[in-house]
């Protein structure tokens, strides 16, 4: 047994060059086959034609987005809350009453008795003054004591009859009813949805590329659809560092008029620092070394037979991800090649075929 086993392994080691020469030589054919199908038919690309194209590029920030039109209503008195008559989301004109205290509240009791005695005093001497028994003097001085009384009730019921400063939707409403408030302290917040601000932060090596009146961009959810893309334009473009951000404030505005926005969430911001409507663009795939330059390789005759390539210098502008602009050397209707593209030269024989990419 172990004389068979010997044998065996003898055996294998003798033909197992042989075997690896052979699975080697396959490989080579298989090279030399391909490179003797290049030959004869021509390497195979693939060309587009170039179109103009709107081309921006964007830089992105976070940001907080806010109504700019907001006002808190606060309290000015103590006392406890008798009723609120709205709800968050709610949609409230100016002047209406949202938040009422206590009727009897001794604020309102006595500026109601001041404003009924001065009502009394000024309609006596109004009387007194058609029949010439006081003097225009004394009629004035008492007119007066009634029109301050007519103000101080007015702000005595706007303290216990809380309203709506501006008109627009309840964003928040900072206490319940029975709850006992101090003067100052926060009732409930108003916003307009017509127009929202969002506020940004760049670094000083940005500032200088973002202009006023560059468009911006909420950047969108991807599960929401292209047409909710929400449009808003930079408005103030602050040219002094903030102190504890280290960074420049920017303000952009968002017509809120159209879209379902809500102050104080936070947001992706994306601001457009470069546009060109009619730009001619390529993947950076498609552009080849040049010596010291980048080039592409294009056809001046599609249809002929045999095609031909050459290879043309470009200039280069902005980018974009794997998108590059191209600033000269191609004209709108040039035909490149868009596939292939690595594997070829000047002179290299070409075949044209379909794209199986996407640009």
């Amino acid at each position: 047994m172990l004389k068979k086993h010997s044998l065996f392994i003898i055996t294998f080691l003798v033909f197992l060059p042989i075997f690896c020469v052979n699975c080697g030589g396959n490989k080579k054919n298989e090279a030399a086959s391909m490179e003797q199908l290049y030959a004869e038919n021509g390497f195979p690309i693939s060309i587009r034609q170039l179109e103009t194209e709107d081309f921006s590029v964007f830089l992105k920030y976070p940001a907080v987005i806010n109504a700019s039109s907001e006002s808190i209503a606060r309290a000015a008195l103590d006392d406890v809350v008798r009723n609120i008559s709205a709800r968050v989301g709610q949609t409230v004109k100016q002047g209406d009453v949202i938040v009422s205290f206590s009727s009897d509240n001794k604020t309102l009791q006595q500026a109601v008795l001041a404003h009924e005695n001065a009502r009394n005093a000024f309609n006596r001497a109004n009387t007194l003054f058609r029949s010439n028994d006081i003097s225009r003097q004394d009629f004035d001085s008492v007119r007066m004591q009634y029109e301050l009384a007519q103000t101080n009730l007015k702000a005595a019921n706007d303290m216990v009859y809380v309203k709506a400063p501006i008109s627009g939707t309840i964003a928040q409403i900072n206490v319940h009813v029975t709850e006992n408030v101090r003067p100052g302290m926060p009732l409930f917040t108003v916003s307009n949805n017509n127009a929202f601000e969002a506020r940004l932060y760049v670094g000083v090596f940005e500032i200088e590329r973002i202009k006023v009146g560059a468009r911006a961009f909420i950047e969108r959810p991807k599960n929401r659809p292209e047409s909710q893309i929400i449009e808003g334009r930079v408005t103030q473009v602050s040219m002094i560092m903030d102190s504890q951000k280290q960074a420049f404030p920017v303000t952009v505005t968002v017509d809120g008029s159209n879209y379902r926005l809500v102050s104080g969430i936070n947001i992706d911001m994306l601001i457009e620092t470069y546009r060109n409507e009619k730009a001619i663009v390529l993947s950076k795939q498609e552009i080849v070394p040049n010596g010291i330059g980048p080039a592409v390789f294009i056809t001046e005759d599609p249809a002929a037979q045999p095609p031909r390539v050459r290879k043309v210098a470009v200039q280069t502008g902005e980018e974009k991800g794997m998108r590059i602009e191209i600033t000269g050397g191609l004209n709108e209707g040039d035909y490149i090649v868009s596939e292939g593209v690595q594997s070829i030269t000047a002179e290299s024989k070409i075949n044209i075929v379909p794209a199986v990419g996407r640009f």
